[in-house]
């Protein structure tokens, strides 16, 4: 789907009672955007392709959402935070109109369909020092603290983890879903939704067109944006880092990937989708349950498989069509057996040794960090109507290829 076209509704279009809509200008992108501005003193957006997939995502909650008044709280939220970052990081430019252009040398983009294991592959490459990772303080706002120029590093460490606790508290469950720490690893998607282009959007709420949208759509702009955020984070003592960035939602756009960091490597994670998508599933489900009073896991459990079956037949076109050099399959049996043979092989991939002291750090990770730390993550595929066989038989084309990496 280009640019500009309608989007068609999802499946499973059922309606429930919905919570009262907000008024239609409170939360249209020039309201929004009025009061982004007022809060940040900032003015200059820049260039405003971003108001495109804005408008949709807030119509198709509006449309498709059940969204409660916590739901559209949250959203409403959300969508400033995310305005509020597009203002700093124009703001940032124009002090320091050089860090649009500093180099990304050779980054490694860890991708797979969600629940896959690119969480643990990058934990433990974010143990390696001459590796850089996106922290969730740096995530939650994309620009390098300055003196004079906004909170120094321990206010915004201190921020984001008032905002997890927050976030822990109003979606219970997802810590053990998804455990992160202010200084850990997060996932790249989060420089995405500042340009509204994002999974976990589509995760959160239920907003049919967004989501045919967002999976249907080439996001070259959106990931120029998101390049460009990567940039203004690399400092300058740091340009001999390698980036590790890690996404799921990346999956479904290889080529816009490759075309914003065309130096990139992928690492690219395959787990049989019979476990992974009924795990997704869960996920959602987990996420939009406080957004709404209207969630059937029916619903949930289709709209992950539609999603992971667009996202993998996009994924299989650029496989096909890219050199196999830029591409490492790792099996999720592999790194979950034996996780410092798993890592040992991407950097004899990168060309390079695991270093001792590196591997001692990821062992020490790999302690602090069990599996069920923040107890097991339970959830029954019947639930969302995904039994095995009716998984396995819509990836066809994809197991095809790639079920010989799911069993070692």
């Amino acid at each position: 789907m280009t640019r500009g076209e309608a989007a068609k509704p999802g499946v499973g279009s059922s309606r429930g009672d919905r919570a009262p809509r907000p008024d239609a200008g409170e939360l249209s992108p020039s309201t929004l955007m009025r009061e982004a501005a007022e809060r940040t003193g900032q003015q200059d957006w820049g260039e405003k392709a971003f108001v495109e997939p804005l408008t949709l995502l807030v119509e198709s909650c509006r449309a498709t959402g059940r969204l409660n008044q916590t739901g559209w709280r949250v959203l409403r939220s959300i969508l400033l935070r995310h305005l509020r970052n597009r203002l700093a990081v124009q703001a940032h430019l124009a002090r320091e109109p050089a860090a649009a252009e500093r180099p990304l040398t050779g980054p490694v983009v860890i991708t797979g369909l969600p629940r896959t294991g690119t969480s643990l592959l990058h934990g433990l490459l974010s143990q390696d020092p001459r590796h850089r990772y996106l922290r969730l303080w740096e995530a939650l706002r994309p620009i390098p603290p300055e003196a004079g120029q906004g909170p120094d590093e321990a206010t915004l460490v201190e921020q984001a983890e008032t905002w997890l606790e927050r976030f822990y508290a109003l979606t219970p469950g997802f810590r053990s879903v998804h455990p992160l720490t202010p200084r850990g690893p997060e996932e790249c998607d989060a420089l995405l939704q500042n340009a509204f282009a994002s999974q976990h959007l589509d995760d959160m709420f239920d907003a049919e067109a967004y989501s045919s949208w967002f999976y249907g759509t080439d996001l070259e702009r959106e990931y120029a944006y998101y390049a460009l955020q990567l940039r203004v984070l690399t400092r300058d003592r740091e340009a001999d880092r390698r980036w590790v960035l890690k996404s799921p939602g990346h999956i479904g756009h290889l080529d816009s990937l490759l075309g914003a960091l065309p130096g990139a490597r992928v690492l690219h994670c395959h787990r049989d989708p019979a476990e992974a998508i009924p795990s997704y599933a869960s996920l959602i489900l987990t996420a939009r349950l406080p957004n709404s009073d209207d969630v059937s896991p029916e619903r949930v459990g289709e709209q992950a498989l539609d999603r992971c079956r667009a996202a993998l037949a996009r994924a299989l076109a650029v496989r096909a069509a890219e050199s196999g050099e830029r591409f490492l399959d790792v099996s999720f049996p592999a790194l979950v057996a034996d996780p410092i043979d798993t890592a040992a092989r991407v950097y004899e991939w990168l060309g390079r040794r695991l270093d001792p002291a590196v591997e001692a750090a990821m062992r020490s990770w790999l302690a602090d960090h069990p599996r069920d730390l923040h107890g097991a993550h339970r959830y029954d595929p019947q639930a969302f109507g995904l039994p095995a066989d009716r998984v396995r038989g819509a990836l066809g084309a994809y197991l095809d290829r790639f079920a010989p990496v799911m069993s070692t």
